[in-house]
């Protein structure tokens, strides 16, 4: 486990803040397009986000075919024009994203924070039901220096001692809890094609969530993410080794 501090070249690809939500029964989203003009001039950008419903069907001896429906807008997806930022207003919650370059976690709950007051005067809610933070990291490690990853990742993927081989993919995901605590985590180990043969790039996906019947106010559910975010600020650090967490100081 590295130590925890602050990283001058963290290696977030993205973060994001999410609040899942019900809303009331028979509403239009359409009307969460109304409140554009209130994220100008930054989020000049609108999409339409459609629910689509996918499926299988394979009948008795002729091959599967793919069932696609489309159930219809779920609400809009609003970017910056440096497309860095980008929120989602949807009628099942709300969610704020920050891609790389990274900043602070004050920024970033400021911003999520601003735009959920808006979302939440416009979104008819009757309440929350899942609250996350999520990062997703990515890790380039010296490819001349990995063999079995255990001199990066606490937990790396077990390979046979027996064999004679080079691990080339690997993807593990384990959903954790501490106790006594009502937040749970689910952490995402992977290899990801990397830009050149000197790196490989390993992405560990952080993903800490409360569920749970809350009210759906700013004042209820936006002080319960610091807990989600210093959950994840241990995860973080528990699932690298200093030599890890040195690249990137």
């Amino acid at each position: 486990m590295a130590r925890p501090r602050h990283l001058s070249r963290a290696p977030i690809v993205e973060a994001v803040v999410d609040v899942r939500a019900k809303t009331r029964a028979g509403f239009k989203p359409d009307t969460l397009l109304e409140v554009h003009g209130q994220l100008l001039p930054a989020y000049q950008h609108k999409e339409e986000m459609n629910h689509l419903e996918f499926g299988f069907f394979q009948a008795a001896g002729k091959p599967p075919e793919q069932h696609v429906k489309d159930l219809g807008n779920l609400g809009y997806r609003f970017i910056t024009s440096d497309r860095l930022q980008i929120v989602q207003f949807r009628t099942d919650g709300f969610s704020f994203s920050r891609l790389a370059p990274y900043t602070r976690w004050e920024e970033l709950f400021e911003e999520a924070s601003r735009l959920w007051a808006i979302y939440e005067k416009a979104a008819p809610l009757e309440e929350a039901t899942r609250l996350a933070v999520r990062y997703i990291n990515r890790l380039p490690l010296p490819a001349n220096k990995v063999q079995d990853f255990s001199p990066f990742l606490t937990a790396p993927p077990p390979v046979p001692k027996e064999l004679n081989v080079l691990l080339r993919h690997f993807l593990t995901r384990v959903t954790v809890r501490e106790p006594a605590s009502p937040i749970d985590a689910h952490i995402v180990q992977a290899i990801q094609p990397a830009p050149s043969e000197e790196v490989i790039s390993v992405i560990l996906d952080i993903d800490v969530f409360e569920t749970g019947a809350f009210a759906p106010s700013g004042e209820v559910i936006l002080p319960r993410f610091a807990a989600l975010r210093e959950v994840k600020n241990r995860l973080f650090f528990a699932s690298l080794t200093e030599q890890a967490v040195a690249l990137f100081e």
